[in-house]
């Protein structure tokens, strides 16, 4: 009864459905979310991003086109959908504004909100197939099979734009929208490329400082943990092959490089979902993506590169930590 010592707060008989085996769809427990997500089904929206769209640099007309599939998506859900315009500066030209956008769907309970997240752009190289084409494909799917439930908390969906280095992040432009509102956040989940990489883990956010050469340690302020504890405990009742960071490096934690960067900074916990090699690399402090080195930003980040049930697994481990909390009381 790990899980009922760690989330008091979770319903009783959620957590004891969790530990049964085949669970069905009832009023009384839990979804099998393995039986209700496929991989077929999230492929296809990795398809549909980075083969018929194509990279999605920010500002560009493909990174549009790539917010009207999300948001097309939301709506066939049933969710109402913002889509947030924002001004910001790409990384290639300080001297050039662009507009960018995020695409916001929420699923209402009452004050308390989860988000989870994922960016919609990408750099020019490639497609953008893994980074992040595999992210949005997990909340798509995610939103997708939560729309059928009534859940306690608020659930928010959030496409990032901008991401890649953008000045502001989307992310950055919808934490400040928030204002005082981000006291609700009681956690927020990030999936950046799960498709590609060697092992599926889920780190912890941490504050940092970096070292100022790349010999010495950076300092790391290490945030609550109960999101990713909470993930990692349902992978290992779902049989789901996640990890984390080693100890010899973040400790459980990850860096500053990604849309939940922002939640962090405002002392909301996060769980962030990624697939990375941490073992048997010369850099532990950044790994590897594959055996083979890093696909991310390279002209390898193709479809054909991407592994579908690491995507599939991705979700059903999303959508079964997003389901926890948002039927509880909170953290």
């Amino acid at each position: 009864m790990m899980l009922l010592k760690k989330y008091p707060v979770v319903a009783l008989v959620v957590l004891l459905a969790w530990l049964a085996p085949s669970i069905a769809v009832t009023a009384d427990g839990p979804p099998d979310f393995m039986e209700l997500i496929d991989a077929d089904t999230v492929m296809a929206h990795v398809s549909a991003l980075s083969v018929d769209i194509g990279a999605r640099p920010m500002g560009s007309e493909a990174e549009a086109a790539a917010a009207d599939y999300i948001t097309a998506e939301f709506e066939a859900y049933g969710y109402e959908v913002e889509v947030q315009e924002f001004v910001t500066t790409p990384p290639w030209d300080e001297k050039e504004e662009v507009v960018s956008r995020n695409v916001i769907a929420t699923l209402e309970g009452d004050d308390e909100v989860i988000v989870v997240g994922a960016h919609m752009d990408s750099v020019t190289s490639a497609t953008g197939a893994g980074d992040n084409a595999t992210g949005i494909a997990v909340i798509l799917a995610v939103a997708e099979v939560l729309a059928e439930f009534d859940l306690a908390h608020t659930v928010v969906f959030v496409a990032f734009g901008a991401e890649e280095s953008g000045d502001p992040p989307g992310a950055d432009v919808y934490v400040e929208s928030l204002g005082d509102e981000i006291e609700n956040v009681i956690a927020m989940i990030n999936i950046d490329s799960v498709g590609v990489g060697t092992d599926l883990n889920v780190y912890a956010g941490a504050v940092i400082e970096w070292a100022d050469d790349e010999e010495s340690a950076s300092d790391i302020e290490g945030g609550e943990v109960w999101v990713r504890d909470l993930a990692l405990d349902l992978a290992d009742e779902m049989g789901l092959p996640f990890g984390t960071t080693p100890d010899d490096a973040w400790g459980g934690y990850t860096g500053d490089w990604s849309d939940h960067y922002a939640f962090v900074l405002e002392d909301v916990p996060i769980a962030y979902f990624e697939a990375w090699q941490w073992t048997d690399t010369e850099n532990p402090w950044w790994g590897q993506e594959t055996a083979d080195g890093d696909v991310m930003h390279t002209e390898d980040d193709v479809i054909e590169n991407v592994v579908p049930e690491k995507v599939e697994m991705a979700a059903e481990l999303v959508v079964a930590t997003t389901y926890v909390i948002a039927v509880g009381d909170g953290e």
